[in-house]
């Protein structure tokens, strides 16, 4: 028999009686083509979290769940707190338990295509971001990321972060690099239909991207080594919110294309906050290897190396112009 829907549901703390029925009523979403995996719990990504007695590995493993935004069903004589778990009786039947799960997988729909690395720790919604950035399949470029209370839909084409609930910006920067962020394409047609009148806030994806490398001390994108970079065009951010350090830096990455340690030599910067800077370059897609410039849709007097050269003398460097006074007549 084909399966046309598949889920994972995770169970703690159950006795054998419970357990035969949650098996039971697994055989029943079965008969109607919904394919349910049962496993103990893990701490892995599943659809819903199925508890028994209230023990501390229990609560440990609900509180988990719902910060991960896992719907939680309980087994037992009295509800649990908080109310969001969803309190089944102690004595619930095969075909009553199998109706609360298909409500908490929520298959009265065709399932969205959800993302998800086997190890959580890889699949932060910035990675997975990164992912469908570089996916040659995406048509529409609409993504769609969920994890606990945060939904929010990432416009590829557009450049934009769109908040679907009044949730603080700070803390989506907090979260950014957390694990268990699914994400779900969407159509044009689908977004506008379901999605856009949600919307509660929009940032440039850009300026985003560099929030989040300038709040995480890990690099945001994978830096491959010894590869010239070279910036296209100034950060969507003022000077005044990026580290003084990588203003001598960013200004060289203008002027020219640079390895990470030529340049952590010339600037003499440790080379891992350079990788932090790098990674924020490659992640925003300000990167251009190239050996010509090229042309800045942003900024097209992005280049100054003038500045560049006022930098180096304020942090007493010297980057090996083989004409500075033709720079600075350039920069006067």
């Amino acid at each position: 028999m084909a399966f046309k829907q598949r889920y994972v549901v995770a169970s703690v703390d159950l006795d054998k009686s419970r357990d035969a029925r949650l098996r039971a009523a697994r055989e029943l979403l079965a008969g109607e083509r919904i394919e349910v995996e049962l496993r103990r719990w893990d701490g892995r990504t599943a659809q819903v979290l199925v508890v028994g007695t209230e023990t501390s590995a229990s609560r440990m493993a609900v509180d988990t769940a719902l910060r991960s935004g896992i719907p939680v069903v309980r087994i037992g004589r009295l509800p649990w707190d908080p109310g969001s778990v969803r309190s089944l009786d102690l004595y619930a039947e095969p075909d009553e338990l199998s109706a609360c799960l298909r409500e908490r997988l929520d298959v009265a729909e065709p399932p969205p295509e959800r993302v998800a690395a086997a190890d959580p720790a890889t699949a932060p919604f910035l990675r997975q971001l990164l992912a469908a950035a570089e996916s040659t399949a995406s048509e529409s470029g609409v993504r769609l990321l969920e994890r606990g209370l945060f939904r929010l839909v990432i416009d590829l084409a557009g450049a934009r972060l769109h908040m679907l609930r009044r949730m603080p910006y700070p803390a989506l920067i907090d979260e950014a690099l957390a694990p268990n962020w699914f994400v779900t394409p969407l159509s044009p047609r689908r977004y506008a239909e379901e999605f856009e009148q949600d919307v509660t806030a929009s940032y440039p994806l850009e300026s985003v991207l560099w929030d989040i490398a300038l709040a995480h001390d890990a690099p945001i994108a994978d830096v491959p080594p010894e590869r010239p970079l070279r910036l296209r065009a100034w950060p969507l951010l003022s000077a005044n919110e990026l580290p003084v350090h990588w203003l001598l830096p960013l200004s060289c990455l203008l002027e020219r294309a640079w390895p990470l340690p030529q340049l952590a030599q010339a600037t003499a910067t440790p080379a891992l906050e350079l990788e932090r800077m790098y990674a924020a370059v490659l992640a925003s897609g300000l990167a251009d290897a190239g050996a010509t410039a090229a042309t800045a849709q942003r900024a097209p007097n992005a280049r100054a190396p003038g500045l560049l050269q006022r930098l180096a003398r304020r942090f007493g460097l010297n980057l090996g112009s083989p004409n500075p006074g033709k720079n600075q007549e350039r920069g006067s």
